[in-house]
């Protein structure tokens, strides 16, 4: 979605100032098959790839070998002089190696993106014969690269656009080794069709040729007595149908309204069959039947996700640029993403919050960092034995006889689902020491939990008890501690971690518990107190950053 989106906001704010944008789309011939294998062994080690990985990748390119079968006949083996296997996990990282400097020769005012072996460049303005020089030196440099490291471009599938409302004639082309290169109404950029004027017409009426076909087949396989269930035609209309009508959606989704309701027409049409409804029956009610939101919504809800997903990543990232405030956003009005992105935000409330980072790096490696101790001892047996262990007996007997050295410290996290707020909690009954802290509103009970778990720890550095153990009633956080990872609070776990490793550095020992909630474990109910009464504070204590999957469930 990233190049798609950038080339997209580039050809809005050329057709705001009735400029015109120059396209040209790459094609590599046979990409993988004849990627030259020590160029990219040069490359690697230019990146400072060495040791056993580099020796590892040298062992899977070289001596390789083929054969074609043919019934039970083999032909003779012949050694694979250039490219990388393909169907290999790592085959599509060493492409991406091997051609991630092709436009390091380009000049940085030329547009570009490189998605695999699609790529693109493109230039704005005004006079025509200019911008076409441009993008034909970017052309020539890119065909020196090529050259270079042993690579060919299509020149019968590498194609370019002419983004404009003017009249260009026919005689000024770009040109690939010395060839002209097609002229096109419209390309199939990265699954998604652009047309000269971004009307996105071409690619609404693909996308409606194409389902017309799935309906039938959906069709015959709907009978009043017999034929396939409810549930598994709303799969087969989710899987075949619904996902491709998402896909791009964030980009096209500046189409007219007129063509965008031969969408909801598909939808309709869809949801009919799966739930076997009359003709007459309103879209609304079958979207109501069978869970479906409109198309309309859907697409908001998606360009929203898009929009929380980038926020988590640096300002060197391409599509960030495409939101900045700009005076073609003020000059004409437009449902474009560029243009809608930050309004939606701040309808949702948003825009201004702190998102954690897309991509989680820590400060020391993880494979440094000392595993946490968790014992999980309790909730196996209660697992195991529900009806003859009485949880509270069974924790405080546990609690007295193995940890009866430790100071017990009891955390918990808790979440208010109509206002959203969230607090977080833990209590040292031993020390008399109770702390209490509302945290950002709307964060899952998962992070809260963790939270309470790093306020803990915080404590336990600075009052540096000699031996500690850790009491939750959170199985999911004990069980990510174990494991380092965590789907949605990567960079909490992180910073727990992280604190625990210091914490073990000074001697002091720590251990992790379950406990069972509500159930009479009277530091565990005290806690569950203490997170109670923390959402009922005014000011938010601690600002944690939200997530992406936290975000979502707002959105």
């Amino acid at each position: 979605m990233d190049p798609m989106l950038c080339l997209e906001a580039e050809v809005r704010k050329a057709q705001v100032n009735k400029e015109t944008v120059v396209a040209v789309f790459f094609y590599v011939e046979k990409a993988y098959d004849m990627m030259w294998k020590e160029g990219l062994l040069i490359k690697l080690d230019i990146m400072g790839v060495g040791g056993r990985i580099y020796n590892w990748i040298k062992d899977f390119l070289f001596g390789r070998t083929i054969q074609v079968r043919v019934g039970k006949s083999l032909s003779g083996s012949y050694l694979v002089d250039n490219g990388t296997l393909q169907g290999s996990v790592i085959s599509s990282l060493l492409f991406s190696i091997m051609i991630n400097d092709v436009y390091s020769q380009v000049q940085p005012d030329i547009g570009r993106s490189l998605f695999a072996d699609d790529g693109a460049l493109w230039k704005r303005g005004r006079n025509v014969p200019y911008i076409v020089r441009k993008v034909q030196e970017a052309i020539d440099e890119v065909e020196r690269w090529a050259l270079m490291w042993g690579f060919r471009f299509s020149v019968e599938k590498t194609q370019t656009v002419f983004f404009t409302r003017r009249k260009v004639g026919d005689e000024v082309c770009l040109r690939l080794y010395g060839r002209n290169l097609e002229r096109v109404g419209a390309f199939r950029f990265l699954g998604v069709y652009f047309d000269t004027r971004l009307t996105w017409a071409e690619h609404i009426e693909r996308v409606v040729g194409k389902y017309k076909k799935v309906l039938n087949v959906m069709r015959c396989l709907t009978r009043k007595e017999w034929g396939a269930g409810r549930s598994s035609l709303k799969t087969m209309y989710v899987a075949l149908i619904r996902s491709v009508i998402d896909y791009g959606s964030i980009a096209y989704g500046s189409a007219a309204w007129t063509s965008l309701e031969r969408l909801d027409v598909i939808q309709g049409q869809g949801l009919r069959i799966c739930s076997g409804a009359f003709r007459t029956s309103p879209v609304a009610a079958l979207q109501v039947e069978m869970g479906d939101m409109p198309l309309q919504i859907r697409r908001q809800q998606l360009a929203m996700n898009y929009w929380v997903n980038l926020q988590g990543h640096g300002v060197s990232h391409p599509a960030k640029g495409i939101l900045q405030a700009c005076w073609e956003h003020e000059r004409r009005q437009n449902t474009s993403f560029g243009w809608m992105g930050n309004t939606q935000a701040k309808e949702m409330g948003l825009y201004g919050r702190e998102f954690s980072l897309t991509v989680v790096i820590p400060v020391n490696p993880p494979w440094l960092l000392p595993p946490p101790v968790v014992d999980l001892e309790v909730l196996e047996r209660l697992q195991k034995d529900r009806e003859g262990v009485d949880p509270a007996d069974f924790f405080k007997r546990r609690l007295e006889t193995v940890y009866q050295d430790f100071v017990a410290i009891y955390t918990d996290g808790s979440k208010d689902p109509r206002t959203g707020r969230t607090g977080s909690a833990f209590v040292v009954q031993l020390c008399g020491v109770e702390v209490r802290k509302r945290i950002s509103d709307h964060l899952a009970v998962y992070t809260a939990e963790l939270m309470a778990i790093l306020l803990a720890l915080q404590w336990v550095e600075e009052a540096k008890p000699d031996r500690v153990v850790i009491c939750s009633d959170s199985c999911a956080v004990l069980m990510s501690l174990q494991s380092f990872s965590s789907r949605s609070r990567q960079d909490l776990l992180y910073e727990v971690l992280q604190t625990h490793g210091r914490i073990k550095q000074m001697g002091i020992q720590i251990r992790f518990t379950w406990v069972p909630a509500h159930v009479g474990v009277e530091g565990n109910e005290a806690v569950d107190e203490q997170a109670k009464q923390a959402l009922s504070s005014g000011d938010v204590d601690v600002e944690v950053s939200m997530s992406k999957a936290e975000a979502k469930r707002l959105i």
